[in-house]
């Protein structure tokens, strides 16, 4: 690491930069990773890889030129070629920071003791958990533990740097019924540490048993609710409306309605790049702008969208700490992290107050309808019918459809406990009134 510093030190770097420049920046990013594969309830392969390369992009004359390399002996070849090609590109009028502070970092020591060993055996114990509940299973897993190191210099004598860790556990599995109905069902969790994960088969033997069961429901308006996960992709479709690139365009609902009241009184939704135990933190944005946690939709007021550096400028807003990108490829804003204000009732009342409707736990083709305004059409791919406060069994060949803007807008309920879901902490969502169509 200190020779990357080194060699990527912005005094250093001004030696070699062809011709007149108005800034440039770089961007070293190197991990290492360990996946382990199981198929079919069986090892499938296990690999250490390690990875690492460097970005650059330089401003002359206002246009903004990038190119990147594997091999650190190329930075000055890498710095000619994107001087070169700056020639080509649009025109940027926007400044770099020059003074950021590395707060914290996202990173937990105890990655350095995964033992892929005992890696193998925890997932083999699940495994042969899972087939003495359930004939037949077919179960595929994947397990990776990852660090990395991230470095950021810039012509305005920024030089920034983090390391992190990252392991994660994703589960599928897939069962035959009778009657040779197939039931696929997953579930995955991310740390910054190696972790036991014995809740998820809790969680996956839990929707398998629910799932067992057929249960049947006509076409009609009810009660749904949507898990943490669910409830997650349906907003990311609002969400995606309070991009700067939106914006720009002109293809955001939002625009010119930014501190208008679009949704009810109980969404409140932040950016948070702070998130607790989330391996998705960071300390600073791919530009080297301070992060910081800000709300997105205050009590169902829209305060504000996220933007880079580039479109924080075309806007005339500035950047709002959000530049996100690999060594490979430009900046684009990004969300650091979403977090719902959780709301007054546990998930367990949700239920109970319904006489007959519906838990819509993963979805198939979510995004083929007009998302842009807000429009989700889908496949329910897993979902359970609820009477009388009960879970009473699976329904299936059932499709959900509605708007997710207008739903926000009417009567919904937030349950007050939350779970982290990749980078996101969500809470549970229940919708009085939605389409079915069996």
């Amino acid at each position: 690491m200190k020779e990357i510093k080194d060699i990527l030190e912005p005094e250093n770097i001004k030696s070699f930069v062809p011709g007149n420049y108005r800034w440039f920046d770089i961007l070293y990013v190197s991990g290492q990773s360990t996946p382990i594969s199981f198929k079919n309830n069986r090892l499938h392969s296990i690999n250490q890889n390690q990875s690492s390369g460097i970005g650059v992009r330089i401003n002359r004359d206002g246009k903004t030129g990038f190119s990147y390399t594997n091999n650190l002996q190329h930075v000055k070849e890498t710095f000619i070629r994107a001087y070169e090609i700056s020639r080509y590109c649009e025109e940027e009028g926007f400044d770099l920071p020059g003074d950021t502070k590395v707060l914290f970092e996202p990173f937990n020591p105890e990655i350095d003791n995964f033992d892929p060993l005992m890696e193998i055996e925890q997932a083999r114990e699940f495994i042969a958990s899972m087939e003495k509940d359930f004939n037949d299973i077919s179960i595929d897993i994947g397990i990776n533990a990852a660090k990395g190191f991230v470095h950021l210099v810039n012509s305005n004598g920024l030089s920034l740097s983090y390391r992190d860790s990252y392991y994660s556990a994703s589960i599928s599995t897939t069962l035959i019924l009778d009657k040779g109905v197939r039931l696929d069902l997953w579930d995955s969790k991310s740390e910054l540490r190696p972790v036991r994960w014995d809740e998820l088969r809790l969680k996956l033997t839990d929707k398998i048993k629910r799932a067992i069961t057929i249960e049947k429901i006509s076409s009609g308006l009810y009660p749904v609710i949507f898990p943490p996960q669910a409830f997650g992709s349906l907003l990311g479709i609002v969400l995606s409306g309070l991009n700067g690139v939106a914006i720009w365009k002109g293809i955001s609902p939002f625009c010119g309605k930014i501190g208008e009241k679009l949704f009810a009184n109980r969404l409140t939704v932040y950016d948070d790049p702070f998130i607790e135990g989330s391996p998705f933190q960071i300390p600073f944005d791919a530009e080297g702008l301070s992060v910081s946690r800000k709300k997105l939709i205050n009590e169902g007021v829209v305060e504000r969208f996220i933007t880079d550096l580039k479109y924080g400028e075309r806007l005339g807003v500035g950047s709002t700490g959000n530049a996100s990108r690999g060594y490979s490829s430009i900046p684009s804003p990004s969300f650091n992290g979403i977090v719902v204000e959780p709301g007054d009732e546990p998930f367990e009342s949700l239920i109970k107050g319904i006489k007959r409707g519906i838990i819509a736990e993963q979805f198939i083709g979510l995004g083929q309808s007009n998302t842009l305004l807000g429009d989700f059409s889908a496949n329910l791919d897993l979902a359970y019918l609820v009477e009388d406060g009960e879970i009473k069994g699976r329904v299936k060949d059932c499709m959900i459809s509605g708007n997710i803007i207008d739903l926000l807008k009417g009567e919904f309920y937030l349950s007050s406990d939350r779970e982290r879901k990749g980078s996101s902490l969500l809470t549970y969502a229940m919708f009085p009134a939605i389409n079915i169509v069996a």
